[in-house]
């Protein structure tokens, strides 16, 4: 139940305050909102609500309790009549103890009356609210500082070169663009005829720095300096795996295949497998050998022995070259 506000005390109304000086000269009046009293205390639905709530949780709690009184009553009477005659006089007692809904009432009605009261006294002892200023034309000391760019550089401070673009800092250079990446240039392979490699010591020739024909003449001329004086270079295309023919000195039918290879590239056993199928075959081949300027893998090596293949790897070339190591056909030769 809500009762009505106490009379006796009037809403106030709005009270002018002392006007301001604006832009211009003119005096404009300002009013501030008073703050109103409250006429009736309103109940929210929240509170509302949860009033119901605990009403219904007492009440269901107190007739289960009840008939669970009435239970023990039935089977226990005597001891209900003596505990009936105990509780009587606490109850009566704690009733007369409680204070009066109507005081209550009464005592949050003067609760709220006050505080309405302090606020409403806090409000009118408020400063006023200072009011801005209009910007006046900007003296000597508001004057903003020059830009950097127009202070002449100190005496010890070097002057740059390129302009300043935000009055802070120079530009950076352009980068250089990188050059552009060149291998270096291998060094060309020297190229001789079958004449000019016969005029040549052939103990001092660099095998690896000719070129595939030249190197094939070299052989050549290698067979004819150690007694095959027929020796001539058949190689090219069609040549079916035979690039020197020649005739030993003890009347074999010697043929040879020259693969002038880099140090890293091996000879391999298909190379040995397409040479051994027509060196015998086709050619007629009564000495079969292969020379090159790298070295052998060891399943070509294995091929080679079981195919009866001599073969002269880049060691045993300039051995042969020098004159310290035996030639394919000669003494001391042996099928690897």
């Amino acid at each position: 139940m809500i009762d009505e506000v106490t009379p006796g005390r009037e809403p106030l109304a709005e009270e002018p305050l002392p006007a301001r000086e604006v832009r211009g000269g003119a005096r404009r009046p300002r009013r501030v909102r008073r703050v109103r009293r409250m006429r009736r205390a309103r109940p929210t639905v929240r509170s509302g609500s949860l009033a119901v709530v605990l009403a219904a949780a007492l009440l269901t709690g107190l007739a289960l309790a009840f008939q669970g009184f009435a239970r023990w009553a039935g089977e226990h009477p005597g001891w209900a009549v003596l505990l009936g005659l105990v509780a009587v006089p606490v109850l009566y007692a704690l009733l007369r103890g409680m204070p009066h809904a109507r005081e209550l009432r009464r005592a949050a009605r003067a609760g709220m009356a006050e505080a309405e009261a302090d606020a409403l006294a806090a409000t009118r002892t408020a400063p006023p609210v200072p009011v801005d200023e209009p910007a006046g034309p900007p003296t000597h000391a508001q004057e903003p500082p020059p830009a950097a760019d127009t202070f002449p550089p100190g005496p010890e401070e070097p002057t740059l070169a390129a302009p300043f673009r935000d009055g802070r800092t120079a530009p950076l250079p352009e980068p250089e663009a990188p050059e552009p990446y060149a291998p270096e240039p291998e060094p060309e392979a020297a190229v001789l005829t079958a004449a000019e490699l016969d005029g040549v010591d052939l103990a001092t020739l660099d095998f690896a720095a000719l070129d595939p024909d030249t190197f094939e003449e070299a052989v050549a001329a290698l067979c004819r300096r150690d007694g095959c004086a027929d020796a001539e270079t058949v190689g090219g295309a069609g040549d079916l795996g035979a690039d020197v023919l020649a005739t030993a000195p003890d009347g074999r039918r010697v043929v040879i295949q020259c693969k002038r290879y880099g140090p890293e590239n091996k000879v391999g056993s298909q190379d040995l497998q397409r040479f051994g199928g027509t060196c015998w075959s086709v050619h007629g081949a009564q000495l079969a050998v292969l020379v090159t300027t790298s070295e052998f893998t060891a399943p070509a090596e294995e091929y080679a022995e079981s195919g009866g293949i001599r073969c002269v790897d880049g060691a045993d070339l300039a051995a042969w070259a020098e004159g310290t190591g035996p030639a394919p056909w000669g003494p001391g030769a042996t099928v690897r």
